[in-house]
Parts: C-alpha cells; sequence; structure tokens
C-alpha cells in the first residue's frame, strides 16, 4: 500500500481532511441546547430507562454490565425485558456488547444529511428524552452515537454510556420499530425495546458504509 503522504503534496492531501474534522467539530460542540450537558461520562454511566405513562424505571448501567459479564440479573425489570425480547438470551448477551467498525467521518456524513435526519427522527419516536422536547432527543441520540464512534467502533452499550440527557423508551407510546427490515422469526423480535437497541449499531455501520 501507498506510505504516508511526504513533504508539500502530504500537506495538501493532508488539510482537506483537517478541515473536515475542525468543521465536524465544531458542528458537534454547536448542538442546540446540549452545550451545557455534553461531558465525558462518568459513572455512574446513564441508566436503560422505560415510561408509562407518569412513571419512570431505571435499569443500572451496571445491571446490564452484570447481564452481559456474567447472565444474572439484579434488576427484575431487565429480566422482564430479556424475557419479551423474542431473543435467546446469550445472543442478546453478545449482541449489546457487539462493537461494530465504523468510519467516523462516514457516520457522521450520514448523520447530518437528510436521511440521516430522517432515521434520527424515527429512531427516537420511541425513545426520547425524560425532560425535553423538540429535537433534544435527536440531538442527544447523534450526540451520543458520535461520541462513541470516536474509537471506530459503534456497540449498544457504548451508544448509551454517552448519553448527554436522560433517555426513555416509552412503552405506551408510539409502537417501538427496530430499524432494520430483516425478517423476525417472532413478533417480538421486531418491536421489542432490545432488539430496537441491538440494531442501532448495526443499522447505522450499515448506513456510513453506504452512505
Amino acid at each position: 500500500g501507498r506510505g504516508a503522504p511526504r513533504g508539500l503534496h502530504g500537506r495538501a492531501e493532508a488539510e482537506p481532511v483537517m478541515r473536515r474534522v475542525l468543521a465536524l467539530a465544531a458542528l458537534l460542540a454547536a448542538s442546540t441546547g446540549l452545550a451545557p450537558a455534553m461531558a465525558a461520562p462518568q459513572e455512574p454511566y446513564p441508566a436503560l430507562q422505560l415510561t408509562t405513562g407518569a412513571d419512570v424505571w431505571s435499569i443500572p448501567y451496571a445491571a446490564l454490565e452484570q447481564f452481559i459479564n456474567e447472565g444474572t440479573f439484579s434488576d427484575q425489570r431487565l429480566m422482564q425485558l430479556v424475557i419479551r425480547s423474542g431473543w435467546p438470551e446469550a445472543d442478546l448477551r453478545v449482541a449489546l456488547a457487539k462493537p461494530y467498525s465504523v468510519d467516523y467521518l462516514a457516520l457522521s456524513r450520514f448523520l447530518n444529511s437528510k436521511a440521516g435526519e430522517a432515521f434520527l427522527v424515527q429512531q427516537s419516536q420511541a425513545y426520547k428524552p425524560l425532560k425535553a422536547s423538540g429535537k433534544v432527543g435527536i440531538e442527544a441520540l447523534r450526540y451520543a452515537i458520535l461520541e462513541d464512534a470516536k474509537s471506530g467502533t459503534l456497540s449498544a452499550m457504548g451508544i448509551l454510556k454517552q448519553l448527554p440527557v436522560p433517555m426513555a423508551f416509552n412503552l405506551s407510546g408510539p409502537p417501538i420499530v427496530r430499524c432494520s427490515s430483516l425478517p423476525c422469526d417472532k413478533p417480538e423480535q421486531c418491536r421489542s425495546v432490545l432488539s430496537w437497541w441491538i440494531f442501532l449499531p448495526a443499522c447505522l455501520q450499515a448506513a456510513a458504509m453506504n452512505g
């Protein structure tokens, strides 16, 4: 393969790349209404939250990690989500932590395009901020995805960890529809909370590759 560019030619090739990186950084910093909350995640990491009407349930990040690492439950609500997911426990444990390789610039271009905006709108229909409205949910989800992608990979757990505002699945609101159009062996595989979550990084990887 080609080595690293050298001399003036190398600098000329590098400058457009640097301009794109700086432009993306400025775009992320200017996300409406989120700048004060956008700090590096600290423990305890964001919980997986669910709402039904006025009730809110929080599944701690540590409980999710315990399920992934040990296959055991310290939270009854998580157990119910697993049972109702339509997937075997072993498959879920792998899928929740699975890293998907992504090109950060390609993913950023997609998420900031009209197609990416439509994707985020669709995915945030049932997954919204607890205490905000408007486009905050879309911007928060985009921010979390891009922050996780800085490492070169995406995962369901990584996206959750990077959320800048508390978000929750509204179980009494619009139907939860996963991003993938692949056929489902069981109805729950198409509309469960955990199915939505585990397919999100896979759909984003595909969108970045095809964008």
